[in-house]
């Protein structure tokens, strides 16, 4: 008998496997800003987030959650959402705090924004169409949510917006209209004033996290049950509203999980002393277990190997990981899942990128009655070749990363290595080019470079335009500009603002030089910086422009932005300090200095009170492939190029 039901629930498992071997790869980031530092705090965004957050995970979503996120916060968590959404087939922006609008386009308001000069909308706030684009070139499927149509709560109504100076709109956020396959939700219709709610959660934020968790529910038609709950709770003053271009189904909360095959009553009472042992071992099995865990390297098997496997012994998760998703091969479990003992060997588990704190997963095993819990720990670690030559701002990479200048003699063993024993993870690839350059090994570095860029890392691309003519180099960066990398981005819209090897086309080049600097690339910012200063090709002059991306780039503590501002960095400061006998004075203008084009060019600055400052270089033109070595300087990506030459180099690895 025990055989048999052993036999069956063998079946049913396979057939389940059989069944569900297509699961969807599913990633959400989900921000509430709450506790504003320059306006009144909202009361119910950090809750909202949080409510939606549970909704996703119980939805079976790897989920980055965030509150009160800053400017440079908000860039680094969205960097690790894009390299877990990568491939992924639905990707969702949930967003709850301020939001308004400035000609037609929508801004998301991080909590340290003050928004007071004309600039500080392009270096402060968040532009939803950079998101969106982003995760266009990165999912099949996207879905913006954003509970934040609320009045603008700033002193100040005019801000530049690429070229042109714009009043920003009273309330509301503008409609969006997305590509194919994207749904784009407001919190209240176009125009109109979303409200915080008199609860805990807001009235849209609180039907969603509701409707949302509907089994086997059509997105459009949670959407529009919400629509009626927030119509009804606001007395028909706010109506939601979604744009959708969707061709596929999107269902959240897929149906309820076929549970283990239950043994009868007549197996139940057979041997029950043993199968206590059974649950037992499995337990002490399963607690004691510390495993650690690579990160980025896509759903890590933990081989647990239990002494039982005994069909009637069931596995329900007790508590699931704070961050990171546990699956089967086929099935992404969520904090609901049971398992059979069978299934628990198979069980993976995938680290969240930036993530790096240990998570404990419980365990509860049961046979008839008798029951017992466990809790295993999961340490997240980062493989050596990317702690050795990780590159900044790689939408791909998993690490802050490193400047060519700052990669050791230990990263081409280390990058040999994961190359070995991860060959399809093109990550490692590029990372062993980087190290190879490091290493003056240029052909074998070239290779590696090729083949990282042939199994698709767009960083790969990039890097070797550096090493071919014009021509040839901006259509590899307009390639990895498509896929949202920050350095193609500065380096295709620096050709295409100046005439680099390709028709003019000074909109074009200015909004994907404004699309790098919103990434935080610091060389997108000076060069950005200059033309603002200058005034260039029909784009009008505004110093107070130019320095508010110069304060960027020392907010990002790039050392060329505080030499040009006059300042200096110090390993052991966290702020920049002004470099002055007297009193420091606040800086209202720069200056631009132009000399012979054979020399790097120069940004001075106008520092009433303050010694003179050496000049620093802004970028050096193409170089020859040897490592990048000319980037010793910089924290944000190196040398940008002065905008005349051949396309220069925005900090990769020297091409």
């Amino acid at each position: 008998m025990l055989r048999c039901c052993a036999l069956l629930a063998t079946l049913f498992l396979v057939g389940l496997t059989t069944f569900e071997a297509h699961a969807d790869r599913r990633v959400a980031l989900v921000i509430g800003n709450s506790e504003y530092r320059e306006i009144p705090a909202l009361k119910n965004p950090d809750k909202d987030a949080e409510d939606v957050s549970n909704t996703f995970r119980l939805a079976g979503f790897e989920v980055f959650a965030a509150k009160d996120l800053t400017r440079l916060q908000f860039e680094e968590r969205f960097r690790n959402y894009l390299a877990a959404a990568d491939g992924a087939d639905l990707a969702v922006v949930y967003y709850s705090g301020h939001g308004f609008q400035i000609g037609g386009e929508n801004f998301l308001i991080p909590v340290d924004a003050s928004l007071k000069d004309a600039a500080d909308m392009e270096v402060q706030a968040i532009k939803v169409d950079d998101i969106l684009r982003q995760l266009r070139s990165r999912s099949k499927i996207q879905m913006i949510i954003l509970d934040a149509c609320r009045n603008n709560p700033f002193p100040r109504k005019d801000y530049w917006l690429r070229d042109q100076l714009i009043v920003a709109g009273d309330s509301g956020l503008a409609q969006v209209t997305g590509s194919q396959n994207t749904l784009i939700a407001y919190a209240t219709e176009p125009g109109a004033v979303a409200y915080d709610g008199s609860g805990d959660l807001s009235p849209f934020s609180s039907s969603f996290s509701r409707r949302a968790l509907a089994p086997d529910q059509e997105i459009r038609s949670v959407m529009a049950a919400v629509r009626r709950d927030v119509v009804k709770a606001t007395n028909g003053k706010q109506v939601p509203w979604e744009n959708s271009s969707l061709i596929d189904d999107v269902v959240l909360m897929r149906g309820a999980e076929q549970p283990a095959l239950p043994p009868s009553d007549a197996q139940q009472n057979e041997q029950v002393a043993e199968r206590g042992i059974q649950v037992t071992d499995v337990a002490e099995a399963i607690g004691s277990r510390d495993i650690r865990v690579p990160v980025g390297v896509g759903p890590v098997p933990l081989k647990l190997d239990l002494p039982a496997k005994d069909a009637s012994i069931s596995v329900k998760l007790a508590s699931y990981p704070a961050t990171g998703t546990l699956s089967l091969p086929g099935r992404v479990l969520s904090p609901q899942s049971s398992l059979m003992a069978a299934e628990v060997d198979s069980l993976r588990y995938e680290p969240q990128i930036g993530s790096a704190a240990p998570v404990e997963v419980g365990f509860e095993i049961r046979v008839g009655n008798a029951a017992k819990r466990a809790t295993m720990k999961l340490s997240p670690g980062v493989d050596p070749c990317d702690q050795a030559a990780g590159e900044p701002l790689d939408l791909q990479g998993v690490v802050p990363g490193r400047l060519p200048n700052e990669i050791g003699g230990g990263a081409l063993e280390s990058c040999e290595a994961a190359v070995k024993s991860y060959p399809d993870i093109a990550r490692f690839r590029y990372e062993l080019g980087r190290a190879l350059l490091a290493a003056g090994r240029i052909d074998e570095a070239r290779q590696a470079i090729q083949e990282a860029a042939d199994k698709g890392h767009i960083r790969a691309l990039f890097t070797l335009g550096s090493a071919v003519d014009t021509s040839k180099a901006n259509g590899l960066y307009s390639k990895a500009s498509d896929k949202g990398d920050p350095y193609a981005l500065a380096a295709w819209g620096r050709a295409l603002f100046n005439g680099i090897g390709v028709e003019r086309d000074t909109g074009k080049g200015l909004d994907l030089l404004l699309q790098a600097a919103a990434m935080g690339h610091v060389d997108a910012m000076k060069e950005l910086a200059v033309i603002f200063t200058e005034g260039r090709n029909g784009v009008p002059a505004d110093p107070a422009r130019a320095l508010a991306f110069l304060k960027a780039g020392m907010e990002r503590q790039d050392v060329y932005s505080m030499g040009i501002l006059g300042l200096s960095a110090h390993p052991a400061r966290t702020t920049p300090v002004v470099m002055a006998c007297k009193a420091p004075k606040v800086i209202t203008k720069i200056k631009v200095v132009r000399v012979p084009v054979s020399k790097p060019k120069t940004v001075t600055p106008t520092i009433p009170g303050a010694p003179k400052v050496k000049p620093m270089p802004t970028g050096t033109g193409r170089t020859s492939w040897t490592g990048g070595s000319s980037h010793a300087a910089s924290t944000g990506g190196g040398n940008t190029g002065d905008g005349e030459g051949d396309g220069g180099d925005t900090g990769s690895d020297g091409l």
